[in-house]
């Protein structure tokens, strides 16, 4: 009898593992397995001890005073997802925030003061704006929610949602699997003292990343290898400037026809461009953006903060900024949503 229950047991385990490892919904939401990313998604890639630190919330941005009759709106990346941004880090009544990744309608409050801020870090940069941008899409205010296009765009929604969860990415698969199995604090022991020894014996670190001269910081590969195209030291040629002018200006007019009262450009440094620009020959991105008279959309600039005190506004583990870093950002956006 016992031997039925073990064999079934493990049978089940067997089928849940492969299961949640084949889901990202059930890996998700089983909370069984500990965040991959708990220690900083550098020190995940790299296992290097040094760079280890359990990352920890920020506390509410310290700029906020009285909400602001001000609707935010943000397309943005992973320095303003939930977990490092959120409506109680802003003076606005109302706060929506997309992924670049995505699309969503939207209808703009017409009594309220309508604020876009487009968010990207230096590294995807070009990706977001050698293109339309068009993530947000505006509704006509008569238009109803309920309307024919919408249930049929959001039953479209559906559908391509349901197909990704029953047939995901399958380069997701065996991460998820390996996850679950060795990413318990035990088994990170072993991974370390493997990373330690490639590292001081062969000189060599896992490939998705590289150190500093110093050695003291870690980085993206893609940000930091010259023949990476997202790489602070990948050339930036003046036709490539002169599209992305062209579609940044695009998606100003677009977004100020559409309703918008203001529209605002931030590009987050790489950590890369920060704390090791001398690791390569530096592009100069960000300032070659930034001070190119034919932008019409202004700017929420923290480079040139960011260089003042370099060491203190990245993590040591993880390639987003601090909460000294993103209060920089916050205090930026705040007054301008403070005054009109």
């Amino acid at each position: 009898m016992f031997s039925k229950i073990l064999k079934y047991s493990v049978l089940f385990l067997a089928i849940y593992l492969w299961l949640q490892a084949y889901s990202p919904l059930i890996y998700k939401s089983s909370r069984l397995f500990p965040d991959d990313y708990r220690n900083g998604d550098l020190y995940h890639l790299s296992y290097l001890p040094q760079f280890k630190e359990k990352l920890q919330p920020c506390s509410p941005a310290k700029s906020v005073s009285a909400k602001s009759k001000v609707n935010l709106f943000v397309i943005g990346d992973s320095f303003t997802e939930a977990q490092r941004v959120d409506k109680n880090d802003v003076n606005a009544l109302n706060y929506t925030n997309i992924h670049w990744s995505k699309q969503t309608d939207i209808q703009l409050d017409t009594t309220l003061r309508n604020v876009l801020i487009l968010e990207t870090v230096e590294r995807t940069f070009k990706d977001h704006f050698s293109q339309e941008v068009n993530q947000f899409r505006l509704e006509k205010n008569e238009d109803k929610v309920e309307d024919k296009k919408s249930w049929k765009r959001i039953l479209k929604e559906n559908i391509i949602q349901t197909v990704a969860f029953i047939f995901p990415e399958k380069d997701g698969i065996e991460q998820r699997f390996e996850s679950s199995l060795f990413s318990y604090d035990f088994f990170l022991i072993f991974r370390e003292i493997k990373a330690t020894l490639n590292n001081t014996f062969f000189d060599r670190v896992e490939k998705k990343v590289i150190l500093s001269n110093d050695k003291k910081s870690v980085f993206f590969s893609e940000e930091s290898l010259p023949t990476d195209s997202h790489s602070a030291f990948y050339p930036f040629t003046d036709k490539e400037k002169a599209l992305l002018v062209q579609n940044i200006n695009a998606a100003y007019k677009k977004y100020l026809r559409a309703g918008f009262d203001e529209v605002y450009l931030s590009i987050i440094p790489n950590k890369v461009s920060i704390l090791a620009p001398d690791l390569g020959k530096y592009n100069h991105l960000i300032e070659q953006i930034q001070a190119d008279s034919r932008v019409e959309m202004p700017f929420i600039d923290t480079f040139s903060e960011f260089r003042k005190n370099p060491s203190k506004y990245y993590l040591k583990s993880d390639s987003h900024w601090t909460c000294e870093g993103r209060d920089i950002w916050l205090n930026k956006v705040n007054k301008i949503l403070a005054n009109p």
